[in-house]
């Protein structure tokens, strides 16, 4: 029988008809990432001398019996029986790992990624020398034609994002960099751009004053430098990153909104004015469309933050250009 991409579902709508069909799409669309509110993992806390990477590796004996991981359960069996092990043999586990995460292996795909996360886990900043290469592994991962693939990974990439964080928001440019290819330097489905503002936008929140605003500069930067032929992409990938970071549960606006806006309004007081339309300017445009994605998102009690920002720093503007002109 021919795949056609469309699986049936348990429809919760009520009625005689208890089965409906989603289309890829519709499934790619009710995918979300969000480790803030997913704290919780289906693996136990292991002992002291225990692994979440080797509690993974057990969990997935019984869920997994293809041939893809039983070979690679062959190869990693005797690196993983205790943490210790796992942190001796942590070259040799990413390089099995980065084997076996590619589509070439997709019945095995679910633990590749499972594992990559708990890997992480365990062996925290001792990941970091491996952080690129398996970030650029998954990534292709997210652009899969199969959605439980790209559930899996979009949640993979977040998870790596969330077990690092105290590392990476150091400096998030270079993370920066490595996922705007996802986010529409090249040519993506609107799908994929959403999955990597989702994972990316957890560790911009934890960002603040002058790490936040090199963080924008740094974005604005790669926009203006993007190639014309993949601008409107880019440029609607990064107003999602941003509205990501904005906005919250239940059409309310995330605490970091406001400083948020500020930093994007703080790069488009830099820009020149060239006598154009507006319209033309590419920072103005993309401040437009994060100002509509939040303003179609939050109710008028939450939007009220925003334009008391808006204000604010169109007064403080105006300030700065009267004294300006007044010297």
């Amino acid at each position: 029988m021919k795949d056609t991409g469309i699986a049936p579902q348990l429809s919760t709508s009520g009625g005689a008809n208890t089965h409906r069909f989603k289309s890829f799409r519709q499934r790619i669309d009710a995918i979300e990432i969000n480790v803030a509110r997913r704290i919780e993992r289906d693996l136990d806390e292991p002992d002291e001398h225990g692994s979440y990477f080797a509690e993974a590796v057990s969990k997935w004996n019984e869920l997994n019996c293809t041939k893809d991981y039983t070979e690679f359960l062959h190869r990693v069996r005797a690196y993983h029986q205790s943490l210790a092990q796992v942190l001796y043999h942590k070259d040799d586990i990413v390089c099995i790992l980065e084997d076996y995460l590619s589509l070439d292996h997709e019945l095995a795909l679910e633990p590749m990624l499972d594992l990559v996360t708990t890997l992480a886990r365990d062996l925290q900043e001792e990941v970091l020398p491996y952080y690129e290469r398996l970030v650029r592994k998954i990534m292709p991962l997210i652009k899969s034609n199969t959605p439980e693939i790209v559930e899996a990974a979009s949640n993979a990439l977040a998870y790596l994002f969330k077990y690092l964080s105290k590392s990476l928001v150091d400096d998030l440019r270079p993370t920066f960099s490595l996922i705007s290819p996802l986010l529409g330097v090249e040519r993506q489905q609107s799908g994929v751009r959403r999955f990597a503002a989702e994972s990316l936008s957890f560790l911009i929140r934890k960002l603040r004053g002058d790490a936040l605003q090199k963080f924008v500069e740094h974005v604005i930067h790669a926009l203006v430098e993007c190639p014309a032929e993949q601008l409107v992409g880019f440029r609607d990938g990064i107003a999602l990153l941003f509205f990501e970071c904005m906005r919250s549960v239940k059409s309310q606006l995330h605490s970091r909104a406001s400083g948020m806006l500020v930093a994007l309004l703080r790069e488009l007081y830099k820009e020149e004015y060239s006598g154009t339309r507006l319209e033309s300017n590419d920072v103005y445009v993309l401040v437009v469309e994060v100002l509509k994605l939040c303003l179609h998102h939050a109710d008028r009690e939450a939007a009220e933050q925003l334009w008391s920002v808006l204000l604010d720093q169109f007064d403080a503007q105006a300030r700065a250009v009267s004294e300006a002109e007044a010297v």
